[in-house]
Parts: C-alpha cells; sequence; structure tokens
C-alpha cells in the first residue's frame, strides 16, 4: 500500500490579497498626522489652476498673510484653554467689545487719550475681562461651556451699549490706523505681529514649565492638582491670555478698517475653533499647538481668499467653514485614536 507524504507537493500556495496590519495602521497614521496638510495643497492648487492670473500672484499672497492676522491671534487664544481641555465661546463678544473700547479710548470724538494709551488700556480690558471669566471658572467651579456663552452675550450687549449701536469713525488718529495698515519690507505690520504672538505663544506652550502644566491639566487635571499643579491659577490664566489676544485682534481689525462697529469679530468664533482643531489634527495628532493652530488659520485664509476669486462668497463661505469645523473635530478624534 502505497503512503501519503505528508505534505504535497503539488499544493499552491495562495497569494495573500489583504495588506498587512503594519501598512493600514501607517496609512492611518499618515493620514492623521498629514491628511490635513495635504488637503491644504491641493486646495492651494486648485484655486491657483482655477483662477492663476488673480489667485497666483504676489500680491494675493501677501494679502492672504495680511488677512489671516487677525484669525490667528484670536485663535492661538483659543488653543490656550483648549490645551487645557476647556472651551471659552465668549470670544466672539469679547474681541468685539474690546474693538469697540480701543477706538472709543483713540478717538478725539470721544476720551481721546492716544494711541498708545488706548491700546493699552484696551489690552488691560481684555485681559481683566478674561481673568474674570477664567476666575470663575477655575475657582467657582462653573461649568465653561455655559458660562462663555453667557459671557459672550454679556461682552457683545457692553459693546452696544457703549456706542448705542452705532459705528464710530470719527476722530481715529493716523497712528492708530498705523498699527495694522503700515507696510515695512513689502509686508503688512499686521504679518509680523502675529508672527510675535506665534512665536511667544510657541515658547510658552512648548518650552515652559507653565505651558507643559497646561497640557498636563488637559490631560488629566485631578492627576496634575495631586501633583502640586495650580490647576486653578493656570486655568484663570488661559482664559487671561485668550481675553489679551482678542483684544490685540480687536485692535487690528479696527486699526484696519479705521472704524468701530459693535459687531466687530464676532464670526470669528467658528473659524478660530476651526483653525485650533485643524491644527490639532496635523504635526502632533490629538495635541493643540500653536504651530497647528498657525496652519489651520492658513488653511481657512486660503479657502476664504480662493472663493473670494472665484465670486463664491458671503453664506457659502459660512457653509464650508461650518463643514470644515465637522471634519476638522472627525480628524481629531480619529488622530486620537490612532496613537
Amino acid at each position: 500500500m502505497a503512503v501519503l507524504p505528508s505534505h504535497s507537493t503539488s499544493a499552491v500556495k495562495q497569494p495573500d490579497t489583504a495588506p498587512a496590519p503594519g501598512t493600514l495602521m501607517v496609512a492611518r497614521r499618515f493620514l492623521a498626522r498629514y491628511g490635513v496638510i495635504v488637503a491644504m495643497i491641493l486646495t492651494f492648487i486648485v484655486f491657483a489652476s482655477l483662477r492663476p492670473s488673480s489667485f497666483l500672484t504676489l500680491f494675493m499672497m501677501k494679502s492672504i498673510l495680511r488677512d489671516c492676522a487677525p484669525l490667528l491671534i484670536v485663535s492661538l487664544g483659543i488653543t490656550f484653554v483648549l490645551a487645557m481641555n476647556d472651551y471659552d465661546l465668549s470670544v466672539g463678544g469679547l474681541v468685539a467689545l474690546c474693538a469697540t473700547t480701543a477706538v472709543v479710548f483713540v478717538s478725539t470724538s470721544y476720551m481721546g487719550l492716544g494711541t498708545l494709551p488706548g491700546v493699552l488700556l484696551a489690552l488691560l480690558v481684555g485681559l481683566g475681562l478674561g481673568s474674570i471669566t477664567g476666575a470663575l471658572i477655575a475657582y467657582a467651579a462653573l461649568p465653561s461651556f455655559i458660562l462663555t456663552i453667557a459671557m459672550g452675550t454679556v461682552f457683545t450687549g457692553l459693546g452696544l451699549h457703549l456706542t448705542g449701536s452705532a459705528s464710530i469713525f470719527e476722530g481715529i488718529p493716523e497712528s492708530y490706523s498705523a498699527i495694522a495698515g503700515d507696510v515695512s519690507f513689502g509686508l503688512s505690520n499686521q504679518i509680523y505681529i502675529a508672527l510675535a504672538v506665534l512665536f511667544v505663544a510657541h515658547v510658552f506652550l512648548r518650552h515652559t514649565e507653565p505651558g507643559r502644566y497646561m497640557y498636563a491639566i488637559g490631560g488629566n487635571a485631578e492627576a496634575a492638582r495631586l501633583s502640586g499643579v495650580p490647576v486653578r491659577f493656570l486655568k484663570a490664566l488661559g482664559y487671561g491670555i485668550v481675553g489679551l489676544l482678542a483684544a490685540l485682534t480687536g485692535v487690528l481689525l479696527t486699526s484696519q478698517a479705521g472704524a468701530a462697529n459693535p459687531n466687530t469679530g464676532l464670526g470669528l468664533l467658528l473659524p478660530a475653533y476651526a483653525a485650533a482643531f485643524l491644527g490639532s489634527s496635523m504635526l502632533r495628532p490629538g495635541s493643540f499647538t500653536p504651530v497647528g493652530t498657525a496652519l489651520g488659520a492658513l488653511f481657512l485664509q486660503v479657502i476664504g481668499s480662493g472663493l473670494t476669486v472665484l465670486n463664491l462668497s458671503g453664506p457659502l463661505v459660512q457653509i464650508i467653514q461650518g463643514g470644515i469645523l465637522a471634519i476638522a473635530i472627525l480628524l481629531a478624534r480619529l488622530s486620537r485614536k490612532g496613537e
């Protein structure tokens, strides 16, 4: 009787067509870390291809950087509280109030304090109001989501009351308009101011002890407190920084416009959060960083400027910004799962 071999030599090994788990993981991590950057590059290429004569110009590049500056600055403020796993939904109303306050301080038709004192006082107002909000959240244990919505309404109402719901465009000194309007070495002053704020924010959050503590609070506030981290003080400080940068944003917006409107800056809330969440889905996925926020703000500005060049502005921009924020939140969630 013939003896069958233990292994048939005629058997043919079937090719393995399924991708290796390692390949899927690498692809997922690449998408989580660089997907937004790739999307930004592709978006730029699309606009440049559709309107090369108007979009792909040095003037347009400078305009994008200039117009991105106020959004970048207010988004950097939000990054501080997001790093601690908190929210500040009052920032739109705070920008509007500080913008109006700054012009009231400098306008000769109102207080006429001069540019430097007026700007410094406006920055102090923003810092103080933001710190009050932060103190209520940190020391009175009030929920940030509800409280900041309420405070944003209060700030908006104060701005309207301060000017009687009217715009201010008289008596504004030329030195105030020069803050955002002047150009140095071919670039708007706003670009230099935004870069300076970005540098300080990056150094503070990434290379100082309080900044690292803020990330620790965002990871686990109770564990940070038990480790000796001054959680309540740092939370109040974070909201104070939001107020300070909201005031600076208001100054830039009114300086560029040469006027103040009680609604100035109210529309920045959604784009600022979109920029921060977009930034959290790149470079260091799942973590809110100043550099990531800057890239997110630049991405949004490229989209806004591109749509304007294509004559597709107005409500469509808001629809796209809302959709981008939803996608950014999804990407941030996927980034955390992929780590």
